[in-house]
């Protein structure tokens, strides 16, 4: 058994656990085949980068949505700007669901690092959602690449100059700060601006 089916049979078991403790069953959802859902999360194009998030959002993309699946706590602190908050232990609410029940917006799940995105990835995969995907390295990730990129990690050649330099203008949109070689890499001092997104009208769904 090689390791990308290992990992999505570990995410299987969790998946299992976490419907146990749900009422997966009572949104008459029809579920997808355990073994399409393997083939499906052993996907690597089911990730986006950072650097494709902060595209999308200095874009503007209106076919971006962006769900943080953190705690409400941990949501109030620091979030990505217009992320919709809707905690993993709260994602079968109907009215979180309607969020996903969306196939003009593509979906992208983040948490703290990719873990907690990857099981609403699959719960959500598996009720047959579609468009979803994760922020790979999650908000950890964000930091590190976008906030506070450092000069100092990357291989100096024409496209990885290029990757930088694109970092650096995100990181000043963002209000983060480019890291110099000699300084080392804290949570970030500022907060980004929470705008929450009006919840759409999904049809047969709940207003």
């Amino acid at each position: 058994m090689n390791g990308k089916n290992l990992f999505g049979i570990i995410l299987l078991i969790i998946l299992g656990i976490f419907i146990a403790f749900t009422s997966l069953k009572k949104h008459g959802k029809t579920e997808i085949e355990p073994d399409k859902l393997i083939n499906k999360t052993i996907q690597k194009t089911r990730y986006v980068l950072p650097e494709e998030v902060a595209e999308s959002i200095i874009s503007e993309d209106p076919t971006l949505q962006l769900i943080d699946v953190r705690t409400h706590k941990f949501y109030s602190k620091f979030t990505l700007k217009g992320a919709i908050n809707i905690p993993l232990s709260e994602l079968f609410k109907e009215e979180n669901l309607a969020y996903f029940d969306q196939d003009i917006y593509k979906t992208i799940l983040f948490s703290n690092g990719t873990s907690d995105a990857d099981v609403a990835w699959i719960l959500a995969t598996r009720l047959g959602y579609k468009n979803i995907y994760v922020m790979k390295g999650g908000l950890n990730q964000w930091v590190e690449n976008i906030l506070q990129p450092k000069e100092n990690e990357v291989i100096w050649d024409r496209v990885d100059d290029q990757l930088y330099q694109y970092r650096k203008g995100a990181s000043e949109y963002f209000g983060g700060k480019v890291v110099e070689p000699e300084e080392g890499v804290s949570a970030p001092k500022t907060k980004t601006p929470i705008v929450k997104k009006g919840k759409k009208q999904v049809s047969g769904g709940c207003g």
